[in-house]
């Protein structure tokens, strides 16, 4: 149940992260003119990072899987 929510929550961080991108674009845009300049670089940095950590998680769950198998034995 663990690794579902943990899944569900991942397209939550990526709202969080676009969101904080473009907040963080208003303030450098009006601080240096840069026309959207930033929210790109930012935007790209931050998906780049995201898709980082889902296999990150991704990896590290089917190394848990491999060690503890789960167990199919019905009676």
């Amino acid at each position: 149940m663990r690794k579902y929510i943990i899944f569900a929550s991942i397209g939550f961080e990526l709202v969080g992260l676009i969101l904080g991108c473009f907040f963080l674009d208003e303030f450098l845009d009006a601080k240096y003119q840069t026309k959207g300049l930033f929210f790109v670089g930012l935007s790209v940095l931050s998906l780049i990072g995201w898709l980082v950590r889902v296999i990150w998680l991704l990896k590290r769950f089917q190394d848990e899987d491999e060690k503890n198998p789960p167990n199919d034995d019905k009676v």
